[in-house]
């Protein structure tokens, strides 16, 4: 190796060891004294300038940083660890998810041991921002910012009790923490850490008595006993949930259509999974309805809900279904401009 590929790799490795340390949330100071060295010593193998050379110090890192070697010096550990959440994120989901203070409201630290008072409309925008970042498949990013918001949120409702609006902004909050907490963890398929912020979801939502949150939060226990294989209680979920809405439509709002036509199309992938075509088909053409009636393809309670939504839903239902000329015939009616709206 010459010298020159030898600096280019020390630079990337030294990258590699910044953007870790980064995103575990450590400042340079911090590293340095969990690596029992010297804050010019992280800057020099931040920069290039010095290397990893001994094994023993590159094992050393990796375990401040709750990575592997590999993930540090090998190119194709790199790429993936990039795009997902790796154990130490999900393990500190889980510690949040599971602290006795996210299900008590009696113990509880005394307000001389709180921080500062969560602000609301700073954890609206922290809400936003999960839902954003969800949206976008930012994952290593979720993993940063989810045990965050749960802990803000739980403290919220521990600062603002009682029935007033704060304290029911407060559980509107949480519930819409812990939806986006169980929509993530659907998706790494960790049932059991996602069921559980579903359920707790769903039950601040009820203690709201916002129709539509109510709705929301139901939707990811749906997709939760889908996950699970109980088809027949997600169906009857779903089928109570549109039930519960359906007088409201000829005057709902872009949001309510969004939430109420979300559930045709949630219910259509849940009888595909157990193989009823003629139900799969009905449930489509209502949310294509729905649909027609919102008229734009919108992100109404982050619903990504519309006419290319629906066409969406309808190509993996068909291909659920086993049909793939009928699925490629549905993506022909997906537009760039749609996907581009979503």
């Amino acid at each position: 190796m010459s010298l020159d590929d030898a600096y280019e790799r020390r630079r990337e490795i030294g990258r590699r060891v910044a953007r870790w340390r980064a995103r575990r949330g450590l400042n340079r100071r911090q590293f340095a004294d969990l690596c029992d060295r010297s804050l010019s010593w992280v800057d020099k193998v931040e920069s290039g300038e010095r290397g990893l050379l001994r094994l023993p110090m590159l094992e050393r890192v990796a375990e401040v940083l709750h990575v592997s070697v590999e993930t540090l010096t090998d190119t194709t550990e790199v790429r993936q660890a990039r795009h997902c959440l790796d154990l130490f994120e999900i393990s500190a989901i889980r510690a949040t998810l599971q602290s006795y203070q996210a299900i008590s409201r009696v113990f509880v630290p005394p307000p001389t041991e709180l921080t500062e008072p969560p602000g609301l409309d700073r954890l609206a925008r922290q809400v936003t921002y999960a839902w954003t970042v969800f949206q976008n498949a930012h994952w290593p990013l979720l993993g940063q910012a989810l045990p965050r918001l749960l802990t803000t949120a739980q403290v919220a409702i521990a600062t603002y009790p009682g029935a007033d609006d704060e304290a029911r902004r407060a559980r509107t909050l949480l519930s819409q923490a812990y939806q986006v907490t169980a929509s993530t963890l659907w998706k790494l398929n960790e049932a059991d850490l996602a069921w559980l912020a579903a359920e707790r979801g769903l039950v601040l939502a009820e203690e709201t008595g916002d129709s539509l949150l109510i709705s929301d939060a139901a939707r990811r226990v749906t997709q939760g006993l889908m996950v699970m294989g109980h088809y027949d209680q997600a169906l009857e979920l779903v089928r109570a949930d549109i039930e519960r809405l359906e007088p409201g439509r000829g005057t709902g709002s872009s949001a309510y259509l969004s939430l109420y036509g979300m559930l045709f199309l949630m219910g259509a992938v849940v009888v595909a999974r157990a193989s009823n075509h003629a139900a799969a088909r009905d449930l489509l053409d209502e949310g294509h309805s729905v649909a027609r009636q919102l008229g734009y393809d919108g992100n109404e309670c982050f619903t990504a809900f519309g006419p290319t939504n629906v066409h969406l839903h309808q190509v993996a239902v068909l291909l659920d279904l086993g049909d793939g000329a009928g699925a490629v015939s549905a993506a022909r009616h997906v537009t760039s401009d749609g996907l581009n709206r979503l």
